[in-house]
């Protein structure tokens, strides 16, 4: 509960500083040409900075799934508040083998695409074997998230999301087969677009 609070916090933080204001002083002196007098204002001017650069492809990894998956996304605009996602992944831990495929599909309800906030619906297949073993257990499952995609840099991106999946655990192993249900989602997302 701790995690997801903090998360919390730091998502909320960063939402509310994703648009830029900046405030520029300005002092004028001018000359009237025919009587001389100076005049003399003061103004202050405040603008609104948004980036607007289009993307339409993105591939991201998670370093925080690096734990259990080594793993890479991508992403393509589909429509102004669409995009699709595939990405693979494979086991960090020794000993197991095996690999992973997930699917996502982005919307973005201010129409910005790829940038800004997103919710998504996903789904992931991992099929994994311990080395040595003929066991197998096929492990899919359905989520959804939300989440916010900025861009620091031109093509550099990050991104934070936060959701829950159910798993289906199913193979060889009745051990497994108990542990279906929920669990939070938690993703930090590092990438390039263009």
């Amino acid at each position: 509960m701790k995690i997801l609070s903090i998360t919390m916090i730091v998502l909320f933080a960063m939402l509310t500083s994703v648009f830029g204001q900046e405030r520029t002083d300005e002092k004028k002196w001018t000359i009237d040409p025919v009587t001389g007098d100076t005049i003399y204002t003061e103004s202050v001017i405040i603008s609104k900075s948004e980036d607007i650069t289009s993307r339409n492809n993105i591939i991201v990894i998670n370093p925080l799934k690096f734990l259990l998956f080594y793993n890479i996304s991508y992403f393509h605009k589909i429509g102004e508040q669409q995009a699709l996602g595939v990405g693979i992944q494979i086991p960090t831990i020794t000993d197991i083998n095996g690999i992973g495929l997930n699917g996502e599909a982005r919307f973005y309800p201010s129409g910005k695409n790829l940038r800004g906030f997103y919710f998504a619906p996903n789904f992931s297949y991992n099929n994994l074997s311990s080395e040595g073993s003929d066991n197998s257990v096929s492990i899919t499952s359905l989520g959804g998230l939300v989440g916010w995609q900025w861009f620091p840099g031109d093509q550099f991106a990050i991104g934070l999301g936060i959701g829950v999946d159910y798993y289906f655990f199913s193979g060889d192993d009745d051990v497994f087969n108990k542990l279906d249900g929920t669990a939070p989602s938690l993703r930090f997302d590092i990438g390039y677009a263009w």
